[in-house]
């Protein structure tokens, strides 16, 4: 028996330090000595409580070098799996079942355009922002070749190629791709026109309507002349190991509504969730430059951010940036198409998709001169016409001036500066947010945006064969919304519609109604003395106004003597104040009774699948309000019944079928219906849906207070199932005051670092849970207080000669 204990000991030891020999084969190395080629001078590194990386060097190029090497170690697979969705490769890393991704992409030509500007790149001169992306390019790949790999490409059997410019085009075509709002909506309001009465349309907010919430303009003279289903597309890109960006909000209060005097800028940009959380945080110094950054993966400039006398920040436009044209093929050729009388021929090209495990691919991706044929990667397109339909995208138009625009935000000395780094932007549309040190506050909606055809409803499939409806050209930037140093003392962006341009045109696009910003504005106009702890409580709150106006609609229409068992319930809800706390039972028992009031309302016109996209989309949420009080609602009725069904008919089945719903999975006493128990919060991992991978790589939280259009938006998609996974939410809760930059504070929703064995992989998801923050650190003294043994990079040459 003492020999077979030795026995067990020993493998109980060989075991552990078997896991710990692998754990440290894949960890990230925050401290020591390490030599890099190419360096002019040594570089250090402090990494913070938090695992920020502080980086200290004496020149631009060590410094991004330095940082694309702690980027990579911290998120390298994040960074796999974003250039891989925009170059279109995904199946080569991860199998058959990522094939449609890749040709969905490739067809829209996300790749293809990556390529494009890329050649557009190299045949540029050289200039800092290039030098600076070469550099952080190199200390990426030098990590690739020389450090531990995470343990994901072990699982994977894989390891990383090298690192290029043309991944970093294909991430930002990527990351636009996620703003654009058209291919997920255009096709269902297509449907809708063509299969049903304009009445059905007119109940619904195709377009913004006067009573949701407009951003004002403000535009400044003395700017104007120095700037230029199962089977559906969205449960396709449910596949997609990337997270998408949602929306966001951020405000900027000039110093004559706070307590310093000084302005105080937030925000909080929406995004999926996943692990690692999108945002990599890294503060640069070299002679002449500090900034603290926000980076998405492979980008070596933060797209949010701060220097210690300017701040940017982000959300989107939302503007309606893709037209689709239904094409009419030449009847006598099959190869042509036609517009008017004059035929074209079809454009074509052989793409080859690599499988892992299996052979490759070929796709043909046909095109017209408005764009790709997407019918065949498109279910909801194929099942509306036989016709091909083209996609017409403001992102393909031109090559990407992304990295020259982030650089010069970044880099930025002046409001002008930054106003003439936002003109660079032809899409993805952003609003960009800005504050400054000397009290400038200023709003900028970057984006070119096409002159549009009077033929064309931009949501419904156009005529291709009309010449005269594809766009006419460019409305110049500095008719752009924006608002400059405005007398209301903030700028405020909600993904909300912006009021008309200079030239009097109002821009359509896929905005929201704007919930969030007029609780932000009304907040902002209590009081002129904001500070840092004050302004908390707004970025945090999770009440939304409109969803009280809706239940009364909602009560109004049941018939109560149905329901006189539950007249109680009833009461507590219609005193609801559309807050979400964790204990109450209304956001319970709303979001159900909403979901089967849509459901039975639209799902026998839509069908199935139909109605879940519309479930996803901007649409419903700026839909709901009318939709609910218009009595004449044509939806109310049945089309599956003889008879002609009321709004009182379907909003009493719909409160029957909720409560027993409910009954079936809280039980039988409506006050424990509470909202914690309908909530499911996890980050998942790209690996994380393979059992036991969940275990490992995904990042579970305690239940938020989930909320739609509260300002903390934390987002669901309604469901029968009442269970609400939490999908997306603030990739980062961002408060600076320019009293004093270096106390600027934020919060990341799981880690900094996307390695598993970092401690930095889950050690602010309490925090975020929690609604605490912690402080972005600029000053050296405090971050070396703060952090460990530094992390020294030498040059080669350099550690030779010692």
């Amino acid at each position: 028996m003492k020999k077979i204990g030795i026995i067990i000991g020993s493998l109980i030891l060989l075991v552990l330090v078997g896991l710990l020999a692998f754990i440290y084969l894949h960890s990230p190395q925050y401290k020591g000595e390490l030599n890099l080629e190419g360096l002019n001078s040594e570089v250090e590194v402090l990494f913070d409580e938090f695992g920020v990386p502080h980086i200290y060097a004496e020149n631009e190029e060590d410094a991004y070098q330095a940082l694309g090497y702690v980027h990579a170690q911290d998120r390298l697979f994040q960074l796999e799996m974003m250039r891989r969705v925009g170059t279109g490769s995904l199946a080569e890393l991860l199998g058959p079942d990522l094939v449609e991704i890749d040709k969905f992409f490739r067809t829209l030509g996300v790749p293809n355009h990556a390529i494009e500007s890329t050649s557009s790149w190299n045949n540029q001169p050289n200039s800092p922002w290039k030098s600076a992306t070469e550099a952080y390019i190199k200390g990426v790949n030098q990590f690739i070749q020389e450090g531990k790999l995470p343990v994901e490409y072990t699982l994977l059997g894989a390891t990383p190629r090298e690192f290029t410019v043309n991944d970093v085009h294909g991430i930002m075509g990527y990351m636009s791709f996620t703003f654009a709002m058209g291919v997920k909506t255009d096709p269902l309001i297509s449907k809708m026109a063509r299969e049903l009465a304009p009445e059905y349309l007119e109940v619904l907010s195709l377009q913004t309507l006067p009573t949701h919430h407009f951003i004002p303009n403000h535009y400044p003279d003395s700017l104007a002349n120095e700037v230029s289903a199962e089977n559906s597309l969205i449960s396709m890109l449910g596949k997609l190991p990337v997270p998408a960006l949602e929306g966001s909000n951020s405000w900027v209060i000039a110093g004559s509504k706070t307590k310093s005097g000084k302005v105080l800028f937030l925000n909080d940009t929406h995004i999926g969730f996943s692990s690692p959380s999108v945002w990599y945080e890294a503060h640069i110094e070299y002679p002449g430059y500090s900034y603290y950054g926000n980076h998405l993966a492979g980008m070596p400039f933060g797209l949010v951010g701060h220097s210690k006398n300017h701040s940017i920040g982000l959300t989107m436009f939302e503007n309606d940036d893709q037209d689709f044209f239904e094409i009419k093929t030449n009847p006598t050729n099959p190869n042509s198409y036609l517009i008017g009388d004059v035929s074209y021929p079809f454009q074509s090209r052989i793409e080859t998709i690599k499988v892992k495990g299996e052979a490759d691919q070929t796709l043909e991706i046909r095109s017209t001169i408005h764009g790709p044929i997407l019918n065949e990667v498109v279910p909801e397109i194929a099942a509306l016409t036989s016709n091909p339909v083209a996609s017409w995208w403001v992102y393909m138009q031109e090559p990407t001036k992304a990295l020259e625009a982030t650089y010069k935000l970044n880099h930025a000395k002046s409001m002008q500066d930054v106003a003439g780094a936002a003109s660079l932007i032809h899409a993805p549309g952003l609003n960009i947010m800005y504050g400054d040190s000397s009290g400038n506050i200023a709003w900028w909606a970057a984006a070119k945006l096409p002159i549009r055809s009077e033929k064309v409803h931009s949501k419904i499939f156009a005529d291709g064969s009309d010449n005269e409806t594809l766009p006419k050209g460019w409305y110049p930037f500095t008719d752009n919304p924006q608002s400059v140093n405005p007398i209301t003392g903030y700028v405020i962006s909600a993904n909300n519609q912006p009021d008309t341009m200079r030239n009097g045109i109002l821009f359509p696009g896929y905005y929201y109604p704007g919930d969030r910003y007029q609780r932000i504005a009304n907040t902002l106009e209590t009081r002129n003395d904001w500070d840092t702890e004050s302004i908390k409580s707004l970025q945090l709150e999770t009440v939304n106004t409109t969803h009280p106006k809706n239940v009364k609609q909602l009560i109004q229409a049941v018939n109560m003597d149905e329901f006189e068992d539950f007249r109680e319930v009833l009461e507590r809800l219609g005193n609801w104040d559309g807050d979400h706390n964790l204990k109450d039972i209304e956001p319970t028992l709303y979001y159900k009774w909403l979901y089967h009031t849509l459901r039975l309302s639209m799902e026998d016109e839509l069908g199935e699948s139909a109605f879940s996209t519309y479930l996803e989309t901007f649409l419903m949420i700026r839909s709901t309000e009318n939709f609910l009080a218009s009595e004449q609602n044509p939806w109310w009725d049945n089309t599956d019944t003889p008879e002609i069904e009321s709004k009182s008919v379907i909003v009493s089945l719909a409160f029957a079928q909720s409560l027993e719903e409910l009954n079936s999975q809280l039980g039988s006493n409506w006050k424990d219906w509470n909202w914690e128990k309908a909530i499911i919060s996890e980050h998942p991992h790209p690996l994380g849906s393979q059992k036991p991978l969940d275990k490992i790589f995904n990042v579970k939280t305690e239940p938020l207070k989930a909320n739609a259009e509260g300002i903390n938006k934390l987002a669901f998609k309604l469901n029968g199932d009442g269970i609400y996974r939490v999908t997306s939410g603030p990739a980062m809760r961002i408060i600076l005051d320019f009293e004093d930059v270096e106390k600027s504070v934020s919060v990341l929703p799981t880690g900094q670092s996307g390695n598993r064995f970092s401690k930095h992989y889950r050690d602010q998801s309490r925090m975020y849970v929690k609604g605490r923050y912690r402080s972005q650190l600029m000053n050296r003294n405090v971050i070396l207080n703060n952090s460990g043994e530094p992390l020294i990079l030498k040059p080669i040459e350099t550690s030779k000669a010692k």
